[in-house]
């Protein structure tokens, strides 16, 4: 799964966004509280939250009014810097974790994200 695919799940299962599609099918733009937001799969100028931190920083903010969020650095087995985003849900009853971890921030952003709304993605993206 590609980045935009990744931006298209986020869009549409984290942030509630109605697409615009094309005839055949391509989501040319979003529906959303601000306004049509532009998306194409050739442009990553437009809203991508699997590259761009200020708008990986908007999926925070949407989850943030019910889950907790930290993010965090650590180290892989090779010894190279990843991140982990968590997203934590407490009823006073239970505590469920989602996390995920990246090469980059606003990568682990969206794969916690996705978890935390029950979309799995394969190993690997």
């Amino acid at each position: 799964m590609n980045n935009r695919e990744i931006d298209r799940l986020v869009a549409e299962k984290v942030m509630g966004w109605e697409p615009n599609l094309d005839d055949d099918g391509t989501v040319l733009s979003y529906d959303t509280e601000h306004g049509n937001l532009f998306f194409y799969d050739d442009n990553e100028n437009d809203w991508c939250p699997s590259a761009d931190i200020q708008d990986a920083w908007k999926v925070v903010e949407s989850l943030r009014e019910r889950k907790i969020f930290t993010i965090y650095d650590a180290w892989d087995e090779k010894d190279e810097k990843i991140f982990c985003a968590n997203f934590q849900y407490n009823d006073t009853y239970h505590v469920v974790d989602y996390s995920a971890y990246a090469d980059t921030a606003p990568m682990a952003i969206c794969l916690a994200a996705l978890k935390a709304v029950g979309v799995e993605l394969p190993e690997g993206k």
